[in-house]
């Protein structure tokens, strides 16, 4: 999980309402509710038009509860409203499957533990009581990692609580559990004693069952159960029917393609963005807008974040020359605005034929490119589209979101410290 900006007034919710996650950014002092779940319950949520969000059950082929040679996967379930890759990973024993925001801006892997103060979801709970391999995890020393952890000597366990700026959280309980994984091979795998948190107190998200934490801090399952290796692979956030789609844990990661520094600070991933084109135009924005000046600035890529979010010069740059080619041949939507609805009127299919690519450079030469589906969202009656892009209006940072992410492998390896980006069709990685 890691971005979501302070949004000054209601800046961006029109655009929100259709791009975005509820949050960005996990860490709590970037962190920002882009889309309301407005209602709260303590029970499952109506399954209207949500069926692809409801995972497979564990397969009854053998559950190994010791790592094997072939790789540790979970195929990976897009979600368009909000905008979002959820991996499909089950947990407890018996194994309930559950499907979790893949977010590469938290550290906490964690779920929602019914009963509780729930959000709504798609899926039925995970319920503690149920499993035989539930444990009450100790409370670690960690004063800089998030969440907040404290020790509750009424009930002796480890809490954990993430508050974010935009006031969604979750509340609950620091836990150890088994998690069952997919193998390359159709097997499962199964790993015990996984720190994570049970929410007892969620609020502020939607339809997902929790959230699984790529990030690199203290709580990461990354750092603590995966060695230093992993990739996903991201195909359309349209297509809910591609079986391709999928997330590698360990070293059957994916790090191909053109690599780019990795720096770690205050649990994020940071890249070095050093420019834009669009098209074969190298965009007039300096390279200072990119960098990071100690907590300041800089370039984040976060899966749990929807859209692509710029600082406030390279926002207006691009957005110029984008407006440049569709304002005199699309007619803008009413009350449109540069930064709170960047809308045109038409059909989204229809106007992207001949659209120019928008290419990210990074530092070693890897390339990012988003193509008119990464830049643009379709609104629900089809009659119009935005910019998926926002400008940061709280500080100088940018954010690679998952919507930039679309159509790419991505590879992070924590000991070279790169991370590998590589355009592909995911069903060839997959083969």
């Amino acid at each position: 999980m890691t971005i979501s900006l302070t949004l000054r007034t209601t800046i961006l919710i029109s655009l929100i309402v259709l791009t975005c996650s509820n949050r960005c950014i996990s860490h709590p002092r970037l962190a920002s509710r882009l889309i309301h779940s407005k209602s709260i319950k303590t029970q499952e949520s109506p399954k209207k038009n949500t069926g692809y969000l409801h995972p497979k059950p564990p397969p009854a082929s053998r559950l190994d509860n010791m790592w094997t040679t072939v790789n540790i996967i979970s195929h990976v379930t897009p979600m368009t409203r909000p905008a979002a890759f959820l991996a499909n990973i089950s947990i407890g024993d018996p194994p309930v499957p559950q499907l979790l925001l893949i977010d590469t801006g938290s550290d906490l892997t964690w779920i929602q533990c019914h009963p509780c103060k729930c959000y709504p979801q798609t899926i039925p709970f995970y319920r503690p009581s149920r499993s035989s391999t539930y444990r009450d995890a100790s409370c670690e020393p960690a004063p800089h990692a998030m969440p907040r952890i404290s020790h509750d000597e009424r009930t002796k366990t480890c809490q954990y609580y993430l508050l974010y700026r935009d006031n969604s959280s979750t509340r609950g309980t620091l836990a150890e559990e088994k998690l069952t994984f997919q193998t390359s091979d159709d097997g499962l795998v199964s790993k015990q004693n996984i720190v994570i948190g049970c929410g007892q107190d969620n609020s502020g998200f939607t339809q997902y069952s929790g959230v699984l934490g790529l990030g690199p801090g203290k709580f990461s399952i990354v750092t603590r159960n995966f060695g230093s290796r992993f990739s996903y692979c991201f195909g359309s956030l349209t297509d809910r029917t591609n079986p391709h789609n999928i997330l590698t844990l360990g070293d059957g990661a994916r790090t191909e393609g053109d690599p780019t520094p990795l720096h770690i600070f205050q649990d994020r991933y940071y890249l070095d963005l050093q420019a834009i084109s669009l098209g074969q135009k190298l965009l007039d924005i300096k390279t200072d807008v990119f960098k990071r000046y100690g907590s300041q600035g800089g370039t984040v890529i976060d899966t749990g974040c929807s859209p692509t979010i710029l600082a406030r010069e390279a926002y207006d740059t691009l957005f110029e020359e984008i407006n440049f080619l569709l304002g005199d041949v699309l007619t803008r939507v009413k009350d449109w605005d540069q930064y709170t609805k960047p809308c045109y009127e038409g059909n989204m299919k229809a106007n992207r034929l001949g659209f120019p690519v928008v290419t990210f450079h990074f530092a070693g030469g890897a390339e990012l490119t988003l193509d008119f589906e990464s830049l643009f969202v379709e609104s629900e009656d089809g009659e119009s589209f935005c910019l998926a892009m926002s400008m940061n209006t709280f500080d100088d940072m940018s954010v690679i979101g998952a919507m930039a992410q679309q159509h790419y492998n991505v590879g992070y390896d924590l000991l070279t410290m790169n991370v590998y980006f590589q355009r592909t069709d995911c069903e060839i990685l997959d083969s």
